[in-house]
């Protein structure tokens, strides 16, 4: 572990782990010089330091350094990661405790909202607790921390970390891999709801990734180390999305059809992914998508009667329904069909083989 080795390195120098800092990832070939040069420039917010020592980590073919801080430093300002000769240089620090940043990130994103701790006490009803501005935090804070958002209505602070499943952009995927087009939907909703700066954002997104999309990444860092999240999805899109055009998305939805043997509502769901991917592309405008899905399952499925009538009444009688909306009058009307089936088809206890309407008739 990273965390481990630059405690034990520290504690070989006889330094403050807690004012060093281990640069991992430095290639090889990149002289004390050049190492320098990166230091000077990504860490000179933090105030004077020195590099102690380098190791060669044969797991990773890359070198590490040792690096003391000779000056109090904010750990909000240390980079996680540096922009060195041939790609990213990872950036371990040891936090003070676990406690303090905690209430680090919780007053980072209370700031946010425009709101503080205390306040958050006081909403909550708990009058008369504020956390002191010392190193340490005490338990009786903690506490009162606790059975604040135990009782709460609603969470009260947005999951630290929803992790993203894996995406690699190889040819052949792997098993656990999402496809493009899913992961890019996933990830565009997750990485809104992460409270933290941007180069923490970019450092959890690329945990999801592998082969081609990792280097992807990194291409995209090394060109532009101030590149957003954002930024960084819309070039995937660019890379591995589809690249059909506005028209093609169109005319593949509207001439998408209900196959032979399949229900509707598998269908509407087969539909859906079509009709979000002609949206995105703005080839159908997103106010009027309820009404484009609702007319083109009455052109392009075969539907009963019933369910032909309340498809009809429901776009005759007002705003078009939601996907979910008309997914729940599908399935419903699909589940009457099929009871309906059941009892007509369901063979007499006793008796030749003959349906129950037929033994009557013969008697």
């Amino acid at each position: 572990m990273a965390l481990a080795l630059l405690e034990e390195w520290c504690r070989i120098m006889s330094v403050d782990d807690q004012k060093s800092l281990l640069v991992m990832g430095i290639p090889v070939g990149c002289n004390e010089a050049e190492i320098q040069e990166v230091l000077q420039e990504t860490l000179k917010s933090l105030g004077r330091y020195r590099v102690l020592g380098k190791i060669f980590r044969k797991q990773e073919n890359a070198n590490a350094v040792l690096v003391e801080l000779l000056e109090d430093a904010d750990i909000s300002v240390i980079p996680s990661e540096v922009q060195g000769k041939g790609g990213i240089w990872k950036v371990i620090f040891k936090t003070p405790n676990q406690d303090t940043e905690f209430l680090e990130r919780l007053n980072l994103f209370l700031e946010k909202e425009g709101q503080t701790v205390s306040g958050m006490f006081r909403a909550l009803g708990h009058e008369g607790v504020s956390p002191v501005a010392v190193p340490c935090v005490s338990p009786e804070l903690l506490a009162h921390l606790g059975q604040a958002i135990a009782h709460a209505p609603q969470p009260l602070l947005p999951m630290r970390y929803r992790k993203l499943r894996v995406f690699s952009g190889s040819a052949v995927p792997a098993p656990e891999e999402e496809p493009f087009e899913i992961w890019l939907e996933q990830a565009t909703e997750i990485v809104k709801e992460w409270p933290v700066a941007e180069a923490e954002k970019k450092r959890w997104l690329m945990e999801s990734l592998r082969g081609p999309a990792l280097d992807l990444m990194h291409i995209l860092q090394a060109d532009n180390p101030s590149i957003s999240v954002e930024e960084c999805l819309e070039a995937f899109k660019q890379v591995f999305g589809s690249l059909e055009s506005r028209r093609t998305s169109q005319v593949k939805y509207l001439k998408t059809y209900q196959e032979e043997g399949e229900k509707v509502s598998a269908y509407v769901l087969r539909l859906e992914t079509l009709l979000r991917r002609a949206v995105e592309k703005r080839a159908i405008p997103r106010n009027i998508a309820d009404q484009v899905r609702l007319e083109q399952v009455m052109a392009g499925a075969s539907l009963s009667e019933i369910l032909w009538c309340r498809l009809r009444e429901l776009r005759d009688q007002g705003p078009p329904p939601s996907f979910l909306d008309l997914m729940k009058v599908i399935r419903e009307e699909e589940e009457e069909e099929a009871s309906f089936e059941n009892e007509n088809t369901e063979e007499p206890e006793n008796g030749d083989g003959y349906g129950r309407w037929d033994n009557e008739a013969n008697d």
